[in-house]
């Protein structure tokens, strides 16, 4: 046999693969983080207009994007939340067409843990969407300035919001309109906003507490319940109607802190009590032990040694049971543990003066 006719195991198994992601219906993808198509099957490239899925290989994957800035946002997410789920995303064709995507990804991460790349299924909605989103009116019994209404189109730009935002914030509604609700999220909830927004397009709505930010970089927690309305059966825009919540927040975390450094407080005082009978029974029979030794022998310098490290449990003991507030240090490996020094520093000053 000739080398021409050989078939080497590894390519032909490589072939059978490609066959089989190319007869696939469902339009799948592999891209680099920084937007490079590594890998694309036919129905791929059937989707945006091309003739072959070689032609769509080193596209631009931020073309492909109506909002430029989607693709930024669908990334960070990616890779903080590890995936997302039919997440709705407007596209275009090669031509320019407008279509919608609910996109379905994961990150791929190196051995160091790094994202390298993006693997996922696209399937189209835009028969789904309704596109026509005029300002959409806040009338009757949700208009009251007590209640906040917010609405915001599939892409969770603002479209609409009520007096009361207004007020919350400090800001005209002029200020809102067409840009993202992430924007005014607090920085850890921006990350999650668009598992949120999926969440309202796969149920129909969705209930949440988002932390938002005000003019002046206040934080207000919002208790926010979305529904997904739409026009002719086809999905338009969100709306959201939400409560202020700080207060309760703000109660819940103290009491939650209350409980945590009652805990502390309680083992403290067990252990420290526990601790004081067997140190003060040795601190005894180690002085018994140095009265009987010679100061110039080897082993009275071992004990006055082993004598001094006593001391500092009995110094550590001794702050233990001063505890009168909670404060945490880092460990290793993001675990924090109890702060003794400065746990136990407030009450030592007000004694020392």
């Amino acid at each position: 046999m000739t080398g021409e006719n050989l078939i080497h195991t590894g390519d032909y198994s490589a072939r059978r693969y490609a066959e089989f992601f190319d007869s696939l219906p469902a339009p799948l993808f592999r891209t680099t983080v920084e937007g490079k198509i590594i890998y694309c099957n036919q129905a791929f490239a059937n989707l945006f207009g091309f003739d072959s899925a070689l032609d769509i290989i080193d596209y631009p994957v931020i073309e492909f994007y109506q909002n430029k800035k989607d693709r930024g946002n669908i990334i960070h997410t990616v890779i903080q939340a590890g995936g997302v789920f039919d997440l709705p995303v407007a596209l275009k064709k090669k031509d320019g067409t407008p279509i919608w995507c609910a996109i379905t990804a994961k990150a791929i991460l190196d051995d160091d843990g790094i994202a390298i790349s993006l693997d996922g299924v696209l399937k189209e909605i835009t028969s789904d969407i309704d596109p026509n989103i005029d300002l959409p009116k806040i009338e009757g019994p949700d208009g009251n300035l007590n209640q906040i209404i917010i609405m915001f189109d599939l892409r969770g730009e603002l479209i609409n919001v009520n007096p009361a935002v207004e007020d919350l914030f400090g800001l005209s509604k002029e200020t809102f309109l067409g840009k993202s609700l992430a924007e005014f999220l607090a920085p850890g909830d921006r990350d999650l906003f668009l598992i949120f927004l999926a969440d309202i397009f796969k149920i129909g709505r969705s209930e949440t507490i988002l932390s938002i930010l005000d003019g002046s970089s206040k934080v207000h927690h919002l208790k926010c319940q979305a529904f997904l309305i739409k026009n002719n059966g086809r999905a338009n825009h969100i709306k959201c109607i939400a409560k202020d919540v700080t207060q309760i927040i703000i109660q819940q975390k103290k009491q939650a802190e209350n409980q945590k450094f009652q805990g502390v407080l309680e083992m403290a005082g067990g252990v420290a009590h526990r601790l004081n009978q067997p140190l003060t029974i040795i601190n005894n029979l180690i002085n018994e032990m140095l009265s009987e030794l010679r100061q110039n022998s080897r082993m009275y310098r071992k004990i006055v040694k082993i004598h001094n490290q006593i001391k500092k449990m009995n110094d550590i003991t001794d702050k233990l049971s001063k505890i009168k507030k909670y404060e945490a240090m880092d460990y290793v490996a993001g675990i924090k543990i109890v702060d003794i020094e400065k746990s136990s520093w407030s009450r030592d000053r007000k004694e020392d003066r």
